[in-house]
């Protein structure tokens, strides 16, 4: 696993003082802020939205069908499991998890685990575009910490 993505943040101190008073509220909007960046993220050519299409969705038979399954001369296995769906966004504590529940997307978009064809046909590391954005991350940030710090009156 690699290393978190550290931003710096403008206004941090008079949020730290927020946290004691008001944590709940603090855990919400930093929720809020951590549901926006991941979006910037996700929506990313060889994330969320597929890359091109390959010979390998393509006929002669077996190919496979984008969010339907494998396609052999007779049938379709249906076994599709929508990778571009099944991306999540967990909150612990202040932090964010992002990741993808389909059990081959470590071979498509993991750090350590992305199958080198995969990256060829236009697969991205999730990391690699995380950090490609980490300025308009910690913009996103910034807004939220600003939005807080008016709320809360500091």
């Amino acid at each position: 696993m690699s290393d978190p993505i550290e931003i710096t943040i403008r206004g941090a101190d008079k949020l730290k003082i927020a946290l004691d008073k008001f944590p709940e509220m603090i855990k919400k909007i930093a929720a809020q802020a951590a549901d926006e960046a991941a979006k910037e993220v996700l929506n990313t050519t060889g994330l969320q939205r597929y890359p091109g299409m390959s010979a390998a969705n393509q006929p002669p038979t077996p190919y496979y069908i984008r969010g339907v399954g494998m396609q052999y001369k007779s049938s379709n296995n249906m076994k599709s499991e929508k990778y571009g769906t099944q991306f999540y966004v967990k909150h612990e504590g202040y932090g964010t998890v992002v990741g993808n529940r389909a059990s081959y997307a470590r071979y498509l978009t993991d750090e350590n685990d992305q199958a080198s064809h995969m990256a060829r046909l236009g697969w991205r590391k999730l990391i690699d575009v995380a950090r490609e954005k980490i300025g308009r991350i910690t913009t996103i940030y910034n807004k939220w910490v600003e939005y807080a710090i008016d709320k809360l009156g500091l």
